[in-house]
């Protein structure tokens, strides 16, 4: 085997090769746009019954609110704040009803945080 057809073989073999990659990529492609429009059609079909009924939640909801008699609204209060423990219960109280474990919720500390702080972490946390 001299040099001229070894040259030939080897651009045979490079030709060969690149044709098989693409090959494969284009399958791929063609398999991710495929699952693509399986997951869109799946996803608009969940979306249509969810409008559906929100539609029919917002429709019963304005045949309740033709029903009830309107009242006349009292005056606002307005109260002081400075007392922290009203607050650190209604905070409690919102997170104890946002998690639903059936485990006692103790307040044990609270400490106010300024924005300054918060802001000064992240940016020396995720700079990067």
């Amino acid at each position: 085997m001299n040099f001229g057809s070894k040259i030939v073989y080897g651009a045979q073999v490079t030709a060969i090769g690149l044709v098989v990659v693409f090959l494969g990529l284009a399958i791929l492609i063609g398999f991710i746009t495929l699952m693509a429009q399986i997951f869109k059609a799946i996803n608009g079909n969940k979306e249509a019954k969810a409008a559906e009924a929100k539609r029919a939640a917002e429709a019963a909801k304005a045949a309740e609110a033709a029903k009830a008699v309107p009242v006349a609204q009292p005056e606002p209060v307005v109260e002081d704040v400075t007392d922290d423990s009203e607050l650190i219960a209604v905070i409690a109280a919102a997170i104890a009803a946002f998690t639903d474990s059936d485990k006692q919720l103790v307040v044990r500390k609270v400490r106010r945080v300024s924005g300054w702080n918060r802001a000064s972490r992240a940016e020396q946390v995720y700079r990067f």
